[in-house]
Protein backbone atom coordinates (compact mmCIF):
# COMPACT_ATOMS: atom_id res chain seq x y z
CA UNK A 1 0.00 0.00 0.00
CA UNK A 2 2.60 2.61 0.77
CA UNK A 3 4.21 1.51 -2.24
CA UNK A 4 1.40 2.56 -4.54
CA UNK A 5 1.05 6.08 -2.53
CA UNK A 6 4.57 6.79 -3.37
CA UNK A 7 3.99 5.43 -6.73
CA UNK A 8 0.84 7.37 -7.38
CA UNK A 9 2.57 10.64 -5.62
CA UNK A 10 5.79 10.00 -7.88
CA UNK A 11 3.36 10.02 -10.53
CA UNK A 12 1.15 13.15 -10.16
CA UNK A 13 4.49 15.21 -9.38
CA UNK A 14 6.00 14.11 -12.59
CA UNK A 15 2.62 15.25 -13.85
CA UNK A 16 2.56 18.62 -12.45
CA UNK A 17 6.58 19.06 -13.25
CA UNK A 18 5.94 17.92 -17.02
CA UNK A 19 2.37 20.56 -16.82
CA UNK A 20 5.10 23.47 -15.76
CA UNK A 21 7.91 22.36 -17.88
CA UNK A 22 5.70 23.55 -20.99
CA UNK A 23 7.13 26.58 -23.21
CA UNK A 24 4.98 29.50 -24.80
CA UNK A 25 5.94 29.75 -28.49
CA UNK A 26 7.36 33.07 -30.07
CA UNK A 27 3.56 33.83 -31.05
CA UNK A 28 2.43 33.92 -27.24
CA UNK A 29 3.44 36.87 -26.40
CA UNK A 30 4.52 36.27 -23.02
CA UNK A 31 6.96 38.45 -21.48
CA UNK A 32 9.02 38.02 -19.15
CA UNK A 33 9.89 34.64 -21.47
CA UNK A 34 9.01 31.51 -19.25
CA UNK A 35 11.93 29.80 -17.90
CA UNK A 36 14.49 28.54 -18.66
CA UNK A 37 14.54 31.91 -20.51
CA UNK A 38 16.69 34.07 -18.93
CA UNK A 39 18.09 37.44 -19.37
CA UNK A 40 22.01 38.00 -19.50
CA UNK A 41 23.27 38.66 -16.37
CA UNK A 42 26.00 41.12 -17.51
CA UNK A 43 23.48 43.58 -20.12
CA UNK A 44 25.30 45.30 -22.41
CA UNK A 45 25.94 49.46 -21.47
CA UNK A 46 25.39 51.28 -24.51
CA UNK A 47 27.52 54.40 -24.61
CA UNK A 48 26.46 57.08 -26.67
CA UNK A 49 30.02 58.38 -28.12
CA UNK A 50 31.89 61.55 -28.17
CA UNK A 51 29.77 62.68 -31.36
CA UNK A 52 26.94 62.66 -30.08
CA UNK A 53 27.58 64.87 -27.18
CA UNK A 54 29.45 67.13 -29.10
CA UNK A 55 26.51 67.97 -31.11
CA UNK A 56 23.96 68.48 -28.23
CA UNK A 57 26.85 70.60 -27.20
CA UNK A 58 26.36 72.54 -30.81
CA UNK A 59 23.07 72.87 -30.75
CA UNK A 60 22.56 74.20 -27.61
CA UNK A 61 24.28 77.47 -26.80
CA UNK A 62 27.02 77.76 -24.92
CA UNK A 63 26.18 79.22 -21.34
CA UNK A 64 27.35 83.28 -20.40
CA UNK A 65 28.24 84.06 -17.01
CA UNK A 66 25.79 87.13 -16.44
CA UNK A 67 24.05 86.65 -19.67
CA UNK A 68 20.47 85.60 -19.82
CA UNK A 69 18.23 82.61 -18.34
CA UNK A 70 18.28 79.69 -20.18
CA UNK A 71 15.28 76.98 -20.99
CA UNK A 72 15.81 73.39 -21.64
CA UNK A 73 13.59 70.62 -22.68
CA UNK A 74 14.11 66.90 -22.78
CA UNK A 75 14.75 67.35 -26.31
CA UNK A 76 18.19 69.47 -25.43
CA UNK A 77 19.49 66.07 -23.44
CA UNK A 78 20.86 62.86 -24.06
CA UNK A 79 19.48 60.03 -22.89
CA UNK A 80 21.41 57.66 -20.87
CA UNK A 81 19.94 53.90 -21.44
CA UNK A 82 21.38 50.08 -21.11
CA UNK A 83 20.41 47.62 -23.18
CA UNK A 84 19.62 44.36 -21.70
CA UNK A 85 19.11 41.29 -24.11
CA UNK A 86 16.94 38.46 -23.29
CA UNK A 87 17.99 35.20 -24.85
CA UNK A 88 15.92 31.56 -25.14
CA UNK A 89 17.59 28.43 -26.56
CA UNK A 90 16.10 28.30 -29.83
CA UNK A 91 14.73 32.17 -30.55
CA UNK A 92 16.31 35.30 -31.21
CA UNK A 93 16.95 37.24 -29.03
CA UNK A 94 15.31 39.89 -27.30
CA UNK A 95 16.76 43.57 -26.82
CA UNK A 96 15.31 46.15 -24.44
CA UNK A 97 16.19 49.27 -24.55
CA UNK A 98 16.04 50.57 -20.46
CA UNK A 99 16.12 54.23 -19.73
CA UNK A 100 17.96 55.40 -16.78
CA UNK A 101 18.67 58.97 -16.91
CA UNK A 102 19.57 62.45 -18.91
CA UNK A 103 23.02 64.14 -19.65
CA UNK A 104 23.77 67.50 -21.00
CA UNK A 105 27.39 69.36 -21.09
CA UNK A 106 27.48 73.02 -22.04
CA UNK A 107 30.19 75.56 -22.04
CA UNK A 108 30.40 78.37 -19.90
CA UNK A 109 32.60 81.46 -20.59
CA UNK A 110 33.55 84.28 -18.68
CA UNK A 111 34.39 82.64 -15.40
CA UNK A 112 37.74 84.98 -14.34
CA UNK A 113 37.47 83.50 -10.66
CA UNK A 114 34.44 86.11 -9.29
CA UNK A 115 32.41 84.95 -6.97
CA UNK A 116 29.51 83.01 -9.17
CA UNK A 117 25.76 82.81 -8.22
CA UNK A 118 23.85 79.40 -9.59
CA UNK A 119 19.79 79.46 -9.98
CA UNK A 120 18.59 76.01 -11.51
CA UNK A 121 14.91 75.22 -11.40
CA UNK A 122 12.67 73.07 -13.19
CA UNK A 123 10.30 70.31 -12.94
CA UNK A 124 10.01 66.43 -14.78
CA UNK A 125 7.11 63.79 -15.44
CA UNK A 126 8.38 61.40 -12.92
CA UNK A 127 10.89 61.46 -9.80
CA UNK A 128 14.10 62.09 -11.09
CA UNK A 129 18.02 62.63 -8.94
CA UNK A 130 19.52 65.61 -10.61
CA UNK A 131 23.37 66.62 -10.06
CA UNK A 132 25.36 70.00 -11.54
CA UNK A 133 28.19 70.16 -11.93
CA UNK A 134 30.86 73.11 -13.54
CA UNK A 135 34.75 73.23 -12.47
CA UNK A 136 34.82 73.23 -8.28
CA UNK A 137 31.37 73.89 -7.72
CA UNK A 138 28.68 71.30 -7.41
CA UNK A 139 25.09 70.62 -6.47
CA UNK A 140 22.08 68.05 -6.45
CA UNK A 141 18.35 67.82 -5.81
CA UNK A 142 15.61 65.40 -6.37
CA UNK A 143 11.99 64.83 -6.56
CA UNK A 144 9.77 66.07 -9.83
CA UNK A 145 10.64 69.93 -8.63
CA UNK A 146 13.99 70.79 -8.85
CA UNK A 147 15.52 74.14 -7.37
CA UNK A 148 19.01 75.16 -6.70
CA UNK A 149 20.14 78.48 -5.69
CA UNK A 150 24.09 78.35 -4.36
CA UNK A 151 26.82 80.72 -4.98
CA UNK A 152 30.33 80.24 -5.20
CA UNK A 153 33.54 81.07 -5.71
CA UNK A 154 35.11 78.17 -8.42
CA UNK A 155 38.91 80.14 -9.38
CA UNK A 156 38.12 80.63 -13.22
CA UNK A 157 37.60 76.80 -13.69
CA UNK A 158 34.25 77.02 -14.30
CA UNK A 159 34.48 75.69 -18.43
CA UNK A 160 31.78 73.50 -18.56
CA UNK A 161 28.38 72.51 -17.25
CA UNK A 162 27.48 69.17 -16.22
CA UNK A 163 23.63 68.48 -15.49
CA UNK A 164 23.04 64.70 -15.23
CA UNK A 165 19.39 63.06 -14.17
CA UNK A 166 19.02 59.47 -13.04
CA UNK A 167 15.73 57.59 -12.14
CA UNK A 168 14.69 54.02 -12.54
CA UNK A 169 15.15 52.16 -15.11
CA UNK A 170 12.06 52.51 -17.60
CA UNK A 171 10.89 51.36 -21.03
CA UNK A 172 9.64 54.81 -21.47
CA UNK A 173 11.32 57.97 -21.08
CA UNK A 174 9.56 60.65 -18.98
CA UNK A 175 6.80 62.92 -21.17
CA UNK A 176 8.61 66.19 -20.14
CA UNK A 177 11.59 67.69 -18.53
CA UNK A 178 11.42 71.54 -18.15
CA UNK A 179 15.17 73.07 -16.74
CA UNK A 180 15.90 76.54 -16.28
CA UNK A 181 19.40 77.63 -15.99
CA UNK A 182 21.09 80.83 -15.06
CA UNK A 183 24.61 81.95 -13.91
CA UNK A 184 25.70 85.28 -12.88
CA UNK A 185 28.11 87.36 -10.85
CA UNK A 186 27.94 89.48 -8.37
CA UNK A 187 28.11 92.95 -9.39
CA UNK A 188 30.56 94.98 -6.53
Amino acid sequence: MKLVNLCSGTLLALTAISSLSVQAWPEDDIWPPPEPCVYSSQPEIMSLGNEILSMGMQTTSPIFIGGERYTLSRNDFTPIYETVTYTCPGQEPLVVQQYSGYTLSLPVYNDFGQKLFFDISGRAAKYMNLSVSCGSFSASDSGDKFYISRSATTGGSCKRLDLKFTFNKSASQPSYLDLNVMISEALD
